[in-house]
């Protein structure tokens, strides 16, 4: 059917009192998302007959009772989430019960910022935090109602840059102390009721009767006729001025989500996360506790809260937003495990993702995996992303039970090779979830298939195993600046110590800015010509070490040379070594007093990285290198 727009306009005393009574706003909506200064130049531009933009409004082609989820418009509004209060201004709309709305009512494609401003304005408040305040104090939030300057309005030379009228959010209203502004509250264009309807809006003879008086009463005799115009001129902007242009188009649900996301591709772009969230919210069809509709975007955003709280996961730096939980969502409904722009998702895999998330085992799942991960060293600061475990977390909710010691092993060979050889960035995150689905429902529940899925995966480019020869590279070319690469490596190194977590921090074992520094290697006995190479590898792998940020340990040894290190360690100045013997085991140091000076770095280097080889041979999953096949003749 095509698409038919009639261009129509209106006042704000026209269409406000549509609003959660008629006109409505659609599941495809980001949230309201203004900020104050927006508000104000929004006002601003009514009073000064600016354009403000066209709307698009959705009605309904059918005939029969409407079915297309519907949110409210926020009345009293607070621009953080972590104002906690039940009772008080909102962050997000609320989804309508079907049985809360009418048979027929219209959707805002496009608009829902500008008509919720104008909403807010009106009719309730916007709630801000006050600058340092405590978010669980309530008394720090600060709920505002929108005023106008009413000793505005003077045109300055670079008034185009800047409001020619003044609004501000404020508590009080009246003469400023300084006695050159006038707040005026906008909410006085209307009467005090608890529906909006066109009786609502007070008249003019009626506003300037009342207000008018009490006004000139307080400020200076010549600058009345100023206060009586911008009072003309505020009831004409809300009430006569016909400032919202709009268009309505009678089409289905598809067409309706393209010429929304076109729409907004003219000011913020719309994410595919934003999209698949609306489409989720139109597809899921279970109930709440209270017989109301799902909503997916708050039943997801309280989901990965929950799983940010959990104690132990958060412990380990894990924290979860809705990209991860739609990701694997995606995947495990077999859908594309990509967000699309153009919302072109199958709605039976959509459906299915419902089904999976409402399942109890998928948060049980995700939690198993990531307390398995940190169990074997990948805590969050080792984990190059965490799609990386989204295999694992399909495997453990697929076969329902605990992970055997054979799936450890395999999972442990699988994050390792993955990490190390920045498998997901070389190859890309969905030809890897994709082809690792694939295993885990071929291979069922005998264990984790980490070589099948990396066999499937040669010839991308990309490094796809961990053997003796790829060992050998990673220590030549990891550093301080590797990231999770380096992670992994320095806690294999230690029996109890993981890098990229808050209790430990990596330190240089000779100071990285003595390294560096000509006319002290210079002093200590430096070859000349070797200086540019102790700069190019001071951040090598073999001269980091693993100290606590807790008792001291990396504090003590700051830029410390190494020598004056261990002599305070003889002098039990440092309380978390009992000796430097036990300094030497526990990082893997030589311990010849000679490769501890400056002018012996190279030996030391090359002595360390022996030692450090050893252990990542014992700690690591290397596997043999594999022969190339022979053929006969």
């Amino acid at each position: 059917m095509p698409v038919e727009a009639t261009p129509e306009t209106e006042s704000v005393r026209d269409i406000l009192p549509r609003l959660n009574n008629s006109l409505f706003i659609p599941c495809l909506q980001r949230d309201y998302c203004w900020k104050q200064k927006q508000i104000k130049m929004l006002w601003d531009s009514l009073l000064r007959g600016l354009p403000l933009g066209s709307l698009l409004i959705w009605e309904d082609e059918g005939d029969g009772v409407r079915t297309e989820p519907a949110y409210s418009f926020i009345q009293h509004y607070v621009d953080e989430r972590a104002y906690s209060w039940d009772d008080g201004p909102q962050r997000y709309s609320q989804r309508f019960n079907f049985e809360e709305l009418p048979d027929s009512y219209s959707l805002v494609l496009d608009g829902q910022q500008r008509l919720t401003s104008f909403y807010l304005s009106l009719m309730g408040s916007f709630t801000t935090r006050k600058h340092g305040g405590w978010k669980s104090n309530r008394g720090a939030w600060n709920q505002r109602e929108l005023h106008f300057d009413l000793l505005s309005g003077d045109k300055t030379e670079d008034h185009d840059r800047d409001l020619v009228y003044d609004f501000d959010f404020r508590k009080g209203r009246g003469l400023s102390e300084s006695g050159d502004s006038y707040w005026f509250p906008v909410n006085e264009l209307v009467t005090d009721s608890d529906s909006l309807t066109s009786e609502s809006f007070v008249e003019k003879e009626t506003l300037l009767e009342e207000k008018l008086p009490e006004i000139q009463s307080k400020v200076e005799a010549d600058a009345v006729p100023k206060v009586e115009k911008n009072l003309e001129r505020l009831w004409w902007g809300v009430n006569q001025r016909e400032a919202i242009l709009y268009e309505t188009t009678h089409t289905d649900e598809r067409t309706a989500r393209e010429l929304f996301i076109r729409r907004n591709k003219a000011g913020k772009v719309l994410s595919g996360v934003d999209i698949l969230l609306a489409l989720l919210t139109g597809y899921w069809e279970r109930v709440d506790d209270e017989s109301k509709p799902t909503d997916a975007k708050k039943q997801i955003e309280r989901f990965t809260e929950k799983l940010s709280a959990n104690e132990e996961l958060s412990d380990y730096g894990f924290t979860f937003g809705k990209n991860f939980v739609l990701r694997t969502l995606l995947l495990f409904a077999d859908e594309r495990p990509a967000f699309r722009k153009d919302g072109r998702y199958d709605g039976d895999r959509l459906r299915e993702a419902e089904n999976i998330f409402q399942d109890e085992e998928f948060e049980q799942a995700i939690i198993d995996t990531f307390q398995l991960s940190s169990e074997i060293g990948f805590h969050s600061g080792a984990l190059s992303s965490k799609n990386v475990v989204t295999p694992v977390i399909q495997y453990l909710y697929e076969k329902d039970t605990p992970a055997t010691s054979q799936d450890r092993q395999s999972i442990h060979y699988w994050l390792t090779t993955t990490v190390l050889n920045s498998v997901f960035g070389n190859i890309g995150s969905e030809r890897v979830l994709k082809t690792a689905r694939g295993h885990i429902r071929e291979s069922g529940t005998d264990s984790f298939p980490a070589t099948e899925i990396l066999n499937d995966l040669r010839g991308s480019g990309a490094v796809i195993r961990l053997d003796n020869e790829v060992l050998d590279e990673l220590l030549d070319e990891v550093d301080y600046r590797s990231g999770s690469r380096r992670n992994v490596l320095l806690t294999h190194l230690y029996d109890d110590r993981r890098a990229g977590y808050k209790r430990y921090e990596v330190d240089h074992i000779f100071p990285r800015g003595k390294l560096g520094d000509e006319e002290f290697l210079l002093d200590q006995g430096v070859d000349p010509e070797q200086i540019d190479w102790y700069k190019e590898n001071r951040d090598h792998l073999a001269n980091l070490q693993l100290l606590s940020a807790e008792n001291g340990e990396n504090q003590s040894k700051s830029d410390r040379d190494l020598t004056d290190w261990l002599d305070r360690l003889d002098e039990d100045k440092v309380d978390s070594v009992a000796s430097r013997e036990d300094y030497f085991n526990q990082h893997r140091v030589p311990s010849d007093p000679s490769l501890h000076e400056y002018e012996n770095y190279p030996e030391f280097l090359n002595k360390r990285l022996e030692l450090i080889r050893e252990r990542l041979e014992e700690e690591l999953p290397v596997k043999e290198v594999e022969e190339p096949a022979t053929v006969s003749m």
